[in-house]
């Protein structure tokens, strides 16, 4: 109130300044950021265990009780509040009555002569897991009863359950304990035969929890995703959501029996790890191991070249080395997969930066039921006795704790309270400044001081007209990369074609029955038998997309991030070269207040602060939005497979069955490939094209505004300049009457950063 007047009359535009500042400080606490981590992984590898450990504790229930629960997309979350609460979401009716003429089919299914044995294994499980879904809603009725059920608007369901599902608001369960809100939410997961009354895990969409898990408070979310093979579509669209919106990804799988099988499925089958390598998404990818205490002791003895004999009992030196070895086969097999990849792709200039980012990718090893034990929430555990620091699950919070840290709303806190720190001094050097100034009124140091700012000033001209050169030369260089990233794709198309061929013949090893299912699911089935995802649409982009890699990496990695970087980096060197021209000139300065040397440098050190926090968050939102389009691009193939095989999709999928079902259904879509596979190419290379012209024209905008950033700390220099000039002593009063109301420097202890979720 007492400085407004003051600054409104002769520094309008610095008061301006100020307020966007402390604008820009609110904005950074708008709200909480979700930073949610995906596990992925099969049944039974060690997910929910997993999540129970790190939040320390039991809140889900695990082991072979849970059954067919691993359908749910089951999120924890941080909340405040004493209780523990879960919301239960359900699918839609009418989803459900779709998905009872589904089981109803999978279980009159009859058998055909066109049967090897891959099909009667597939066709005996989807009829176990019809049977066990219906069961488990409807214990007193048997699948021939459907058409019953299906004439009834509830579909025979609990009122509570029908409603839900009728108006598609969650049920809640809010509860004192965690241990209470497991048993309380129970009842709708657990599958198989647990109880007697019927179990609706079939209809849960998605499960939320919340709680006052300290360990989530920075805004992580942990997510439990059951994998890409539910019939139901609303459940399998959560899924994939999650895993299209997921910041991070960790690749949970059992130590014993778990990493060649998922290895080989989920990143080289189902191709995971190309298309996190494609999304931009390789720095966000972590492999968790569990059950590392599971271990045959005398095989692991044997291997470290040991007699059981001679064993003393120390397990330190077997769990070490089996560590050791875990982490070895895993990497292992990821660089196996890595090659294949580039085996696969038009060449790149940056092979080796791939292989790096392979070998980068963090390995654990853990044991949950270890650490649980050891924090004293499993006190009938038998298993190894390790230390909590042995389970190594407290360096897999720490990792987690690091790899969210910058995106964390603590960081956001800290930022708003430096940009706070940063204003308040601005501020209160400001008016100190004045008044310095005019106690020290001469005729000389009004001279000097004129000296000074024709100089300054010039420096400061010269240092814009280097940034608006640098702005040029930045979209210029934007421009020359994208049109040889076009190049490079236009090259591509007919090595695509040609790569047709190799995806015909691996769909001819497809059983009939589970070609039939992709068919009827727009080319995307998951079989039971063989444990793996079948993925027509992205057998078929990938003649395509396997040839891209290393000109797309070097295209969104090195070159646009190389870019931002030289765009930084030049400004910064601008802005280097104009404030050492300023100093060279307040160096030849001689009859100034005391004190105002350090002033003039302590505003261009604050500005220089104020331009790298700045960039910073430019910078992540730069990183994030080119990440963005890399995703969008690289699913946006696949998705254009699928429109163009839909009409052939359907045709085949139609086949009356019997004898030669396969012949003629592989014959229809194999034909529309090879005649639409060219027209894909075409277009998927348009797609890209336009893609990354989109890109090229938002980045700009961002790059200027890197730019900019450093233009405004010229203005700010220029600023200073102007607001050290000599003032009157008429003003000297109103001056020291303003610093004194001026406010004590902002402060934020300890503890205030350790309970800002408070």
């Amino acid at each position: 109130m007492h400085a407004a007047p003051l600054l409104q009359v002769n520094h309008a535009s610095l008061l301006d300044s100020w307020r966007e500042e402390l604008a820009s400080a609110e904005r950074l606490l708008d709200e909480k950021p979700e930073l949610p981590i995906a596990l992925l992984g099969p049944s039974q590898q060690g997910k929910s265990s997993l999540i129970n450990a790190i939040v320390g504790e039991t809140i889900l229930p695990v082991g072979a009780a849970v059954g067919a629960c691993t359908c749910v997309v089951t999120s924890v979350h941080y909340e405040s509040s004493d209780k523990y609460r879960a919301e239960i979401e359900f699918i839609s009716l009418k989803d459900w009555a779709s998905e009872l003429f589904a089981l109803r089919a999978a279980a009159d299914a009859a058998a055909s002569e066109e049967d090897v044995d891959a099909d009667r294994e597939e066709q005996e499980l989807q009829k176990a897991a019809a049977l066990e879904k219906f069961d488990a809603v409807y214990r007193d009725k048997r699948v021939s009863e459907i058409e019953t059920v299906l004439e009834h608007a509830d579909l025979l369901l609990p009122k509570e359950i029908a409603l839900a599902m009728a108006t598609g608001q969650p049920i809640a369960v809010v509860e004192d304990k965690p241990i209470s809100l497991r048993n309380s939410i129970r009842k709708y997961l657990v599958g198989r035969q647990q109880h007697q009354d019927g179990q609706f895990w079939p209809l849960i969409s998605r499960l939320r929890i919340y709680g006052k898990f300290d360990v989530l408070s920075n805004g992580v979310e942990l997510v439990d995703l059951p994998g890409l093979n539910d019939p139901n579509p609303a459940r399998e669209q959560v899924t994939k959501r999650y895993l299209k919106d997921a910041q991070y990804i960790w690749l949970v799988c059992n130590s014993q029996s778990g990493i060649d099988r998922v290895f080989s499925h989920l990143l080289r089958d189902d191709g995971f790890l190309l298309r996190l390598f494609l999304e931009g998404r390789l720095d966000v990818f972590s492999v968790i191991a569990t059950k590392v205490d599971d271990i045959n002791l005398q095989a692991i003895l044997e291997h470290m070249g040991k007699d059981v004999e001679d064993y003393d009992g120390n397990y330190r030196p077997v769990l070490e080395h089996r560590r050791k070895e875990i982490e070895a086969h895993a990497r292992d097999r990821l660089a196996s997969i890595a090659e294949d990849i580039v085996a696969k792709a038009d060449p790149g200039e940056h092979g080796a930066a791939f292989f790096d980012r392979i070998r980068a990718i963090p390995v654990f090893s853990i044991s949950t039921a270890a650490y649980s034990h050891a924090i004293g929430k499993s006190p009938l555990y038998t298993g190894m006795k390790l230390s909590e620091r042995e389970s190594q699950v407290p360096d897999l919070i720490a990792h987690m704790h690091s790899i969210t840290f910058a995106r964390s709303y603590k960081t956001r806190v800290e930022a708003s309270f430096r940009r706070l720190q940063l204003l308040y001094s601005q501020a209160n050097r400001f008016f100190l400044d004045r008044i310095r100034r005019a106690e020290a009124d001469t005729v000389l140091a009004r001279t000097e001081w004129s000296e000074f700012v024709r100089v300054a000033t010039g420096s400061i001209s010269e240092g814009q007209v280097a940034l608006d050169q640098i702005k040029g030369r930045a979209a210029e260089a934007l421009h020359q990369h994208r049109v040889a990233f076009d190049e490079r794709l236009a090259e591509l198309e007919s090595k695509a074609e040609k790569n047709l061929g190799g995806v015909f013949s691996r769909w001819d090893t497809i059983n009939w029955r589970t070609l039939r299912a992709a068919l009827q699911k727009n080319g995307v089935w998951y079989s039971v038998a063989l444990g793996r995802e079948f993925d027509l649409n992205r057998d078929l982009a990938r003649a395509y997309l396997d040839l891209v890699p290393l000109i797309w990496d070097d295209y969104f990695g090195a070159q646009l991030a190389g870019l931002t970087d030289q765009v930084v980096n030049e400004t910064r060197e601008e802005l280097r070269r104009t404030v050492a021209r300023i100093k060279g000139a307040i160096s030849m300065l001689r009859h100034q207040p005391h004190g105002f040397q350090d002033s003039i440098e302590t505003s261009l050190a604050t500005a220089s602060d104020s331009f790298k926090l700045r960039i910073g968050e430019v910078r992540a939102r730069l990183s994030a939005h080119i990440q963005r389009t890399r995703q969008e691009l690289a699913s946006g193939m696949v998705e254009s497979a699928q429109e163009i095989m839909r009409p052939a999709y359907s045709l085949a999928a139609a086949d009356r069955g019997g004898a030669g079902t396969k012949k003629r259904m592989l014959a229809l879509i194999v034909n529309h490939a090879r005649l639409y596979g060219p027209k894909l190419f075409l277009s998927i290379g348009q797609e890209l094209a336009e893609g990354v012209g989109a890109l090229e024209a938002s980045m700009i905008p961002q790059l200027t505004k890197i730019v900019s950033y450093g233009g405004h700390v010229l203005d700010q220099s220029r600023q200073n300049t102007i607001n050290h000039q000599i003032v009157g002593s008429d003003q000297l009063g109103a001056f020291r009457s303003a610093l004194g109301h001026y406010p004590g420097a902002p402060e934020m202890g300890r503890n205030s950063l350790d309970n800002i979720n408070a």
